[in-house]
């Protein structure tokens, strides 16, 4: 019985040590934790004039190593030909290696800009996820945001 007693002694206290530094490393990430701002651009702000193509009406980005980003194409183009906006109102960032893959396939209907990850189209936006989707007015803010191009609803018209 004795051995029973040391035993449940040392597994108590194992656990309660295993308590506090639990507690100990929680507190310290929430203080060194940096709050994250928001993962896209609020509606209503102003799109950063980083491509030079003035206001464009629509944007998305891509990233190559993003597994989401390829089923989004498709509906990207197909959003662009509804609205009937012309390559010089599209922006497309590709980031990433081997962009140019998206970059034949999106040219057609949009103004590609292929960078690579972390260039500087892509910090000039604060997007925090992929792929990334914008619609805007024709002074350049934001009507929709979403990470998907059914997020977006209905197309801005040209």
């Amino acid at each position: 019985m004795p051995f029973v007693i040391a035993a449940l002694v040392v597994v108590g206290a194992v656990s309660a040590l295993n308590l506090t530094l639990t507690l100990a490393v929680i507190r310290r990430m929430r203080t060194t934790e940096t709050p994250a701002g928001p993962p896209l651009l609020p509606v209503g702000s102003t799109l950063p004039d980083v491509s030079g193509i003035g206001s464009p009406a629509v944007v998305g980005f891509f990233d190559t190593e993003c597994k989401a980003c390829p089923g989004q194409i498709e509906p990207f183009l197909r959003l662009v030909r509804q609205a009937g906006h012309t390559a010089d109102r599209v922006l497309a960032v590709v980031s990433g290696p081997g962009g140019e893959a998206y970059a034949a396939t999106l040219g057609e209907s949009a103004t590609v800009v292929v960078e690579p990850t972390n260039g500087p189209v892509c910090l000039a936006f604060p997007n925090s996820v992929f792929p990334a989707f914008y619609l805007a007015d024709d002074s350049g803010k934001v009507r929709a945001s979403a990470v998907t191009v059914a997020g977006l609803g209905a197309p801005v018209t040209a």
